[in-house]
């Protein structure tokens, strides 16, 4: 959508990013308040039926496909592993044709695969439709944020991504809890009706992106993407940003396994302390959005949000040597710490991506920029929690804690160089 006035968003743009840490005019309320109904409604819709999705596939792919878990698990990892190498096609697509139009095609393809999934009967069929879905799942975040840089002002994007981001959240518990009763059943139709369902969110989200005026960012001519890849800056800040990543694989691998493996605390409250993040996530990330609203911000949040990761790493470090209930209350505190690390970084990476990304090659440096996240969360991340932390034990999250320490330094030095707006991902002090 475009401006009240119908001006693009390049030429008044640092006009209104003068206003970075003010309330704003009443014209660019007015203009965040027309952006987001279209879409906070497109997050949600598309994040319901990833959640469904989420809920049902792992089961489906055990109980009605017949795969063994060790199975599921290589499959999901070798496809995105192979899926990385599109983020290069599809960054050129975007430059090409706009964010929008590139994610219309990806939530179409999403959604095709997503019930392809309902004719796998074999190991091979589904690693063919699992590495189509991690190719558009690895491309579907980066283009919605590319999209909100090419449509919304400056000193909004982080407002706006954060409150995309709480929609995304809420979309997620808002399919799990669906798919929750429809998975009390356990039969196959009920299944069905689950991938069906997360298909159709897809299309729907494709159709709504196509009644959606107006892409500022497609290019007229080809973006030369082998130039971002030889920018040594742009890929310095997506291996530090790809380190601070760290804390998904952890969330989501290294702390359920420690609980269940190396703690007496009921597995029960793996599910508690999700909902805990969770919740977290959502009451968070726009409150604390002013915390990375501009370059400087920024950087101090990264610097937090590596102590905090740190010191949530000692937590659960901790958590084997005590009681079960005092475990709970440690993991806990330790579940709280990292939510608001992931909330800072996050929206650190958010503005800070914004204002490294050439203007001229924006979608293609955003695309490129998620493979750091992509390779913590998908290929090293994994690997580094079970092949080290967990093997390691208490000292493999003292590892890990040091690392996050170490990432916290970098902030600093950021700051106190003091390099030239255009020259670094520091931009304007001010």
């Amino acid at each position: 959508m475009t401006g009240k006035h119908g001006e693009s968003p390049g030429t008044h743009r640092e006009s209104v990013g003068t206003h970075a840490d003010g309330a704003g005019t009443h014209e660019e309320r007015a203009k965040w308040s027309d952006y987001l109904p279209s879409l906070q409604l497109v997050a949600f819709i598309e994040w319901t039926g990833t959640g469904l999705f989420l809920a049902a596939s792992t089961i489906y792919f055990v109980r009605i496909v017949g795969l063994s878990v060790n199975s599921v698990g290589a499959g999901l990892a070798i496809a995105g592993a192979v899926a990385m190498p599109a983020a290069v096609p599809v960054a050129r697509l975007a430059e090409r044709f706009g964010p929008r139009r590139v994610l219309v095609g990806v939530d179409l393809i999403r959604s095709v695969a997503t019930l392809a999934y309902l004719w796998v009967d074999g190991w091979r069929g589904f690693l063919c439709v699992a590495i189509v879905i991690a190719v558009t799942e690895q491309s579907s975040a980066p283009l919605v944020q590319a999209y909100v840089g090419a449509r919304v002002e400056r000193n909004l994007r982080s407002r706006v991504m954060a409150m995309q981001r709480t929609i995304v959240n809420l979309g997620i518990s808002a399919g799990g809890l669906i798919a929750s009763v429809a998975l009390g059943r356990g039969d196959r139709a009920s299944f069905d009706w689950l991938m069906i369902g997360g298909a159709a969110a897809y299309a729907a989200v494709a159709l709504l992106l196509l009644c959606v005026r107006g892409d500022e960012g497609a290019q007229r001519t080809q973006p030369r993407v082998g130039l971002l890849l030889k920018d040594w800056k742009l890929l310095g800040f997506t291996l530090y940003n790809a380190v601070l990543s760290l804390w998904t694989p952890m969330l989501n691998v290294a702390f359920p396994l420690w609980l269940v493996t190396r703690t007496d605390v009921p597995e029960r409250y793996v599910g508690i302390l999700y909902a805990v993040n969770t919740v977290a996530c959502v009451a968070l990330q726009y409150p604390l959005n002013a915390c990375y609203r501009t370059p400087r911000r920024s950087w101090v949040s990264y610097g937090v949000a590596g102590g905090l990761l740190a010191v949530s790493c000692a937590g659960f470090s901790l958590a084997p040597g005590v009681e079960p209930s005092t475990a709970v209350a440690v993991m806990a505190g330790s579940i709280v710490l990292l939510t608001f690390g992931e909330v800072l970084q996050v929206g650190a990476s958010w503005t800070l991506s914004y204002e490294l990304a050439p203007e001229h090659a924006r979608s293609a440096y955003l695309v490129l920029f998620n493979l750091g996240r992509t390779m913590a969360n998908r290929v090293a991340g994994p690997l580094l929690m079970t092949g080290v932390v967990l093997a390691l034990g208490t000292a493999g999250w003292v590892l890990l804690a040091g690392i996050f320490l170490l990432s916290s330094a970098v902030p600093v030095l950021a700051l106190v160089r003091r390099l030239p707006a255009k020259a670094s991902v520091l931009g304007p002090v001010s």
